[in-house]
């Protein structure tokens, strides 16, 4: 299916109707920035639970937001939509393969470095050779090691970027969803640069200001209030990039039904 390109500020105004869009009704969308949050506390269990089963709430939002920006009211139980929609869970969890992959590259990638920058710093102690040496080396490797770790990051947040809303609300299956969301998010270089930036700008301001007092509750409130942000943002990427592939607007599932059309009047033969 065909996408758009679209021009680098989309990437603020995704994020500016996202917010826009959530303040509409806050209520439920900060449920589930709180159900998401408290998962993620957990240790070591959360973050497992989230990598799998993360694209899959996700997109709950994303159809929260749907209903929301249709003129219906995305409601809590929305979160868990694609739990309650035959054959749609299956195809969600795919999505987390691109994550939960390169997270087990990235780990390969950190031992290799780290054992290789800890074995040349044992030779080199073991010769005798100067400590500047073996700190240039050490800041080398971790420096190699961080680009190819984002390189890998980026490559897989590129895969689901679209994928997770045209599984959610389009139905695509989850292999040419990804494939077509690498291909569209290069074509949007631009304006997904600007989205991840001003984020990341926004998380670093919020962790320095908070996480003085409490990382924990900086942790905890930055998850409130971005997994829902972000989601919706996503939800409106979608619609700005794929909305040629929407062929018609999908009415709120709690709308009510139209009404049935007048009778015709009574004949009266003479």
């Amino acid at each position: 299916m065909s996408f758009q390109t679209v021009p680098a500020g989309q990437g603020l105004k995704w994020l500016t109707e996202s917010v826009n869009l959530v303040l509409r009704n806050p209520g439920p969308f900060a449920l589930m920035g709180v159900v998401v949050a408290v998962v993620s506390l957990v240790p070591l269990l959360g973050s497992l639970a989230l990598a799998i089963l993360g694209p899959a709430l996700y997109g709950g939002i994303m159809y929260a937001a749907r209903e929301q920006d249709g003129g219906g009211t995305a409601d809590f139980k929305h979160l868990f939509q694609a739990f309650n929609e035959p054959g749609k869970l299956p195809k969600m969890l795919m999505l987390c393969l691109p994550g939960i992959a390169a997270g087990i590259v990235i780990g390969i990638l950190a031992v290799i470095f780290l054992g290789g920058a800890l074995l040349g710093a044992g030779i080199t102690g073991a010769t005798n050779s100067g400590g500047a040496v073996v700190g240039a080396g050490l800041g080398a490797g971790f420096l190699l090691f961080f680009v190819i770790a984002l390189a890998i990051g980026v490559f897989a947040y590129a895969l689901t970027f679209f994928a997770t809303p045209r599984v959610m609300l389009d139905n695509i299956e989850p292999i040419p969803a990804m494939q077509e969301s690498l291909k569209a998010c290069l074509a949007n270089i631009g304006a997904i640069l600007v989205y991840v930036g001003i984020l990341l700008l926004v998380a670093i301001v919020v962790m320095v200001v908070i996480g003085f007092v409490s990382p924990i509750l900086a942790q905890l409130l930055l998850t409130i209030a971005f997994v829902p942000v972000v989601s919706v943002a996503m939800y409106r990427a979608w619609r700005d990039v794929f909305r040629g592939s929407v062929t018609q607007e999908i009415a709120p599932v709690d709308a009510p039904p139209p009404p049935a059309p007048p009778s015709p009047p009574p004949s009266f033969e003479a």
